[in-house]
C-alpha cells in the first residue's frame, strides 16, 4: 500500500515538473516613428519612417511566473495610402532578450526590456493587464498624435 502511494506521489510530481510553459503575453501597437523609438529599435535616422508596428511577446518562467524572455517583432516605414499597412511592405526586424518587472519612483509597475546600453532599454508602464504604455527616458508617458499612440494592447 505504501509503495502505491509513493508511486502515485512520484507520478504527480513528475507531471507537475514537466508541465508545458505558459503561453507568452502578446501586446501589439502602431506608434509614431519619432526619435526615441528610432534609437531604441536601431532605425537609421535617414530611413523613411512614419510609423512602427510592434508585436511584443513576454514570456514568464513556468515554475514561479518570474519575467523571462521577450521577443519584439517590429516593422517600420511609410504609410501605404488608404490602408493600415506600409508602402513596399516596410522593413521588418526583431529584438530578443530578457525582461524584468520593477517598481519606479511613483510605485508603478514597469516592464523593462533589456538592461544595457541604457539608451536602448525600452520601458513600459503597466496600466492594467491588457495595456502597456511606453515611457520616455525620463519615465514620463510618451505622447502620440492623431495618427498613432504609444499604447500597446494585449492581443
Amino acid at each position: 500500500m505504501k509503495q502505491i502511494i509513493l508511486l502515485i506521489g512520484l507520478a504527480i510530481s513528475f507531471v507537475g515538473a514537466t508541465r508545458p510553459s505558459p503561453q507568452p503575453s502578446v501586446f501589439v501597437a502602431s506608434t509614431p516613428c519619432d526619435l526615441i523609438p528610432r534609437i531604441w529599435l536601431g532605425i537609421p535616422t535617414d530611413a523613411s519612417c512614419e510609423f512602427v508596428k510592434w508585436t511584443l511577446s513576454l514570456s514568464r518562467d513556468p515554475r514561479n511566473q518570474a519575467p523571462a524572455a521577450y521577443l519584439l517583432h517590429y516593422t517600420y516605414g511609410i504609410t501605404q495610402p488608404n490602408t493600415t499597412g506600409f508602402a513596399n511592405g516596410g522593413t521588418t526586424r526583431q529584438k530578443t532578450g530578457q525582461w524584468q518587472q520593477v517598481r519606479d519612483a511613483q510605485q508603478r509597475t514597469v516592464y523593462q526590456l533589456g538592461t544595457s546600453p541604457a539608451d536602448t532599454t525600452i520601458r513600459l508602464v503597466k496600466l492594467d493587464d491588457n495595456l502597456l504604455h511606453l515611457l520616455d527616458p525620463q519615465g514620463k508617458l510618451m505622447i502620440g498624435h492623431a495618427g498613432w499612440s504609444y499604447t500597446l494592447n494585449k492581443r
